[in-house]
């Protein structure tokens, strides 16, 4: 395809996104209440699910807020996951330097993407739909948070759910009617040769919300429909923002809670124009800002460590917790070259064919989550429970304009490492398998840097702080060189790429010490943090908030979002999210809304 033609296919595709996205825009109030039943901070993954079910009740008056304003065009187009990262749509979080770790990035800083508008993460994520093991949960309920276990959980997940697969709509672990649509992702012939590899050393093919999760699926599936994103925006708002007693506000950046004599009254807001308004609310105050957002609204409001508050120069409301138990997926890429490339093309993404596939059919290259083809659960030598401890992404990479660009862009490499590893696979086309830590011994904390809410806080995970999350990563290497070795990828010629990594080109290549050093250089975020508001049993003075989400010691508080996990759950953090946020308008209610949904036999 010609350059101009590129160029005017790609014009008339924006014009066309643009429009599109327009229909689809969230209607927002531009003033507000003096007084809501409600108060939801946060229209993302968990609060976009509340605003929904708390207003269905025309007698509650509920008011949503978001930090953001509308997502764009490029949100709704499933590939284009990779550019919305670092834009207007992210609030272009940054970690600390890290003093163990990610060495291979500029000032050993990790770029944390948290999606700013409606929808939140769920905007400008992969869109992965995987909940988590069912011993994640059987866990957090053995340590104190009673009404958590999978059999608890499972029917809110389901609740959500219109899964598209035929024969997972039968299997009695998907739900069938729920608002958010899951399908399976448009995937190359990759992933047969990635399924292929696994049986070969002997793991089952399985679907990995269903009965087991150890093993590799054939049926990969993401919060897709008919070729776009479907965030919990399109899901859970789009359909009921015009319910009259539900008042939704872009720009609407809270700056704290207001707490009196032991109970949230209301919210301090700051809008785009720098005005602040405060609100009050008659029954509850609910934070869905999510793991990062919603300590620092906690902390800003006097909720949190006293030490950390009087250095700030915070009157202390309650002593808490707040920000400790930061939790993170991060895993180490194992590349191989291959004599062709089986996964997604740049060109053929590119090309005009492509372009009216998506615009006229909702199909091709571009309804893919653009990266992730491949995704298996598994459990090393190390590891002592009944589920896995290490999952692996697989991508089929190939050399193309936006491999070059995400080296910086989005992992925060350092210029010349980037420049060098480019140089040396240019032209060429292999495939990778990103081994992931699934249930880290290392948890970090969030800080503020002062008591001004515009001021970003300071995030340090502490990656790889605990000697044992190396040894457990170097397990999960050890497997991706034994895929790498099966006659499905020899066939393709795969050959491990030995592209030296400072500090690592000393090292012996694939040696232990190698691979632990790789592990500490490129240490790379798989954007799922959670904890900072940890859930746990009254007794536990390491929780911040109780089973029922409410905040220990304050009335008409309640946190939900992934900031309550306990523990990082084994995948992706957007379902699990979800599901809190069904979960806690039951809790709010005081329904059981999920009575009647039927759950597989134990």
């Amino acid at each position: 395809m010609g350059t101009k033609s590129t160029v005017l296919m790609a014009a008339i595709s924006i014009l066309w996104l643009v429009y599109r996205q327009q229909q689809h825009a969230i209607l927002t109030v531009l003033h507000f209440n003096e007084t809501y039943d409600y108060i939801v901070v946060g229209a993302g993954s968990a609060g976009a699910v509340l605003a929904n079910r708390l207003s269905k009740d025309a007698a509650n008056s509920v008011l949503l807020l978001e930090a953001g304003s509308q997502c764009t065009a490029l949100t709704d187009v499933p590939a284009a996951a990779i550019f919305v990262q670092q834009t207007e749509v992210d609030w272009k979080y940054r970690t600390t330097s890290q003093e163990n770790c990610c060495f291979a990035l500029q000032e050993k800083v990790s770029l944390w993407p948290r999606g700013k508008c409606f929808g939140g993460t769920s905007s400008i994520n992969y869109m992965l739909y995987i909940r988590g093991n069912r011993y994640d949960y059987d866990q957090w309920a053995e340590e104190g948070c009673t009404g958590w276990s999978y059999r608890d959980v499972l029917p809110y997940f389901m609740k959500s759910e219109n899964n598209l697969n035929e024969d997972l709509r039968k299997s009695g672990y998907h739900g069938t009617e729920g608002e958010l649509y899951v399908s399976d992702i448009q995937v190359t012939k990759g992933l047969d040769v990635f399924v292929e590899a696994a049986r070969e050393l002997g793991y089952p093919v399985i679907d990995v919300n269903g009965e087991s999760q150890l093993g590799v699926t054939r049926t990969h599936q993401a919060t897709i429909y008919r070729g776009q994103r479907w965030s919990t925006a399109r899901a859970f708002l789009e359909p009921i923002q015009r319910r009259s007693n539900l008042h939704i506000a872009d720009n609407g950046f809270v700056r704290r809670v207001i707490i009196e004599n032991g109970r949230a009254v209301g919210v301090e807001i700051q809008r785009d124009d720098q005005t602040v308004v405060v609100v009050k609310a008659n029954k509850e105050v609910i934070l869905s800002a999510g793991a990062i957002g919603s300590p620092q609204i906690l902390l800003l409001s006097g909720v949190g460590p006293k030490e950390h508050l009087a250095s700030m120069g915070i009157p202390v409301v309650a002593d808490l917790p707040v920000g400790q138990n930061l939790q993170d997926h991060i895993g180490v890429g194992v590349d191989f070259y291959t004599n062709v490339s089986l996964g997604l093309n740049t060109d053929d993404a590119e090309s005009i064919k492509s372009y009216l596939k998506y615009l006229l059919m909702g199909s091709g290259p571009m309804t893919t989550t653009g990266l992730v083809e491949g995704s298996g659960f598994f459990r090393t030598k190390l590891q002592q429970e009944k589920y896995s401890d290490i999952e692996f992404h697989m991508l089929w990479t190939v050399s193309g304009q936006f491999t070059k660009a995400s080296g910086i862009t989005l992992y925060n490499y350092e210029p010349e490492m980037w420049k060098t590893m480019l140089a040396a696979g240019d032209g060429k086309v292999g495939v990778t398998i990103v081994p992931i830590l699934l249930h880290p011994k290392s948890s970090g904390h969030i800080r503020l840097v002062s008591k001004n809410a515009d001021d970003s806080p300071a995030i340090d995970p502490s990656y790889l702080k605990e000697a044992v999350d190396v040894e457990v990563l170097l397990e999960g290497v050890k497997l991706a060189r034994q895929f790498g070795a099966t006659k499905a990828l020899r066939q393709f010629n795969a050959t491990p790429v030995t592209t030296p990594i400072v500090p690592c080109d000393k090292l012996e290549f694939n040696s232990d010490d190698y691979w632990r050093c790789r592990i500490r250089a490129q240490t790379h975020t798989i954007y799922h943090p959670v904890g900072t508001c940890k859930m746990g049993a009254a007794s536990d003075p390491t929780a911040v908030v109780d089973p029922e989400l409410r905040v220990k010691g304050i009335k008409g508080l309640r946190v939900a979002d992934a900031s309550v996990m306990p523990r990082v759950p084994s995948g992706n953090t957007n379902a699990p999210s979800i599901m809190i946020g069904e979960k806690a308008a039951d809790l709010i209610l005081g329904i059981n809304s999920v009575a009647s949904i039927p759950l597989p036999k134990a």
